[in-house]
């Protein structure tokens, strides 16, 4: 006989507590498996980001994040449109609503790169649970087209472990379009974006990488953008240290951020030299 779901808000929290004594923090639990909850009701597109890494990879090999990222394949009134019908159905006692958010101006980026920022208020047995900020991008050459049906063992046995259906495989962006933006957001101007060193050791210690494919997909990428020319070298940029260290904890990757980026710029050129192969 299966178990059953919690009957109440309360109790869901109150068995996430207790599954979290051998998983870890209950906060990073309760936001991976809210980034998985929205991830069934997603429109057509990919999970990229950090969000997208957690659920191939699971929790407690990739990095902390709040946000879940996502490339749409349609509209961008559509994919709400959509998300809001899917979230009002809900998935297993779990509903939600779509608050937007105002958009940020990041210096020299085009507004048609700038992802649109949500807020997704979700519910449990229709009581507020958890807020997920979703981030909603364009279809970047052709990164919503071909989503990769993945759900970690890992998060899907901590749903099993509460009572609930294992989740269905979500949609994640293939790895590389994955390693391709995160190469470049590393090395645009004035970048912040430390914890891509963090996610670019995670991915290459763990899964197999077509070279020659990402090589095409990194100059397009960059060709399309127009911002900064492939291939780039990558700099520690201020404050990177702190941010690395952060993201870097208790994961099996290099220890300094200066370690990481040698080691990136010794992935940039593997992956330029495969151009010749």
């Amino acid at each position: 006989m299966s178990k059953a779901r919690p009957n109440s808000r309360r109790n869901l929290d109150i068995a996430i507590e207790r599954v979290s004594v051998e998983r870890g923090d209950p906060l990073r639990l309760r936001t991976a498996l809210a980034n998985a909850i929205v991830g069934q009701m997603l429109p057509s597109g990919t999970v990229k980001g950090g969000g997208a890494l957690k659920l191939r990879y699971g929790d407690a090999a990739t990095r902390f994040t709040r946000d879940l990222d996502t490339a749409r394949a349609s509209s961008i009134e559509a994919y709400i449109e959509e998300l809001e019908r899917n979230l009002e159905r809900g998935w297993n006692g779990f509903t939600g609503r779509v608050v937007p958010r105002k958009p940020a101006r990041p210096k020299n980026v085009p507004e048609g790169y700038v992802m649109q920022p949500y807020s997704i208020k979700l519910e449990y047995n229709r009581k507020p649970w958890l807020t997920v900020e979703l981030e909603v991008g364009h279809n970047e050459i052709g990164d919503a087209d071909a989503p990769e049906p993945i759900m970690s063992p890992d998060i899907a046995g901590v749903f099993v472990e509460l009572g609930f259906p294992v989740p269905d495989p979500i949609g994640l962006m293939p790895l590389h379009h994955q390693i391709a933006q995160k190469l470049h957001g590393l090395t645009e101007e004035g970048s912040a974006r430390a914890h891509d060193l963090v996610d670019l050791q995670i991915i290459l210690a763990n899964s197999d990488i077509d070279l020659i494919l990402t090589r095409k997909t990194c100059a397009r990428l960059f060709a399309y953008r127009n911002l900064q020319e492939w291939p780039p070298f990558i700099r520690v940029g201020e404050g990177w240290e702190a941010l690395y260290d952060r993201q870097a904890a208790d994961l099996n990757v290099l220890p300094s951020v200066g370690e990481a980026a040698a080691w990136a710029n010794e992935l940039v050129s593997r992956i330029d030299a495969a151009k010749m192969r």
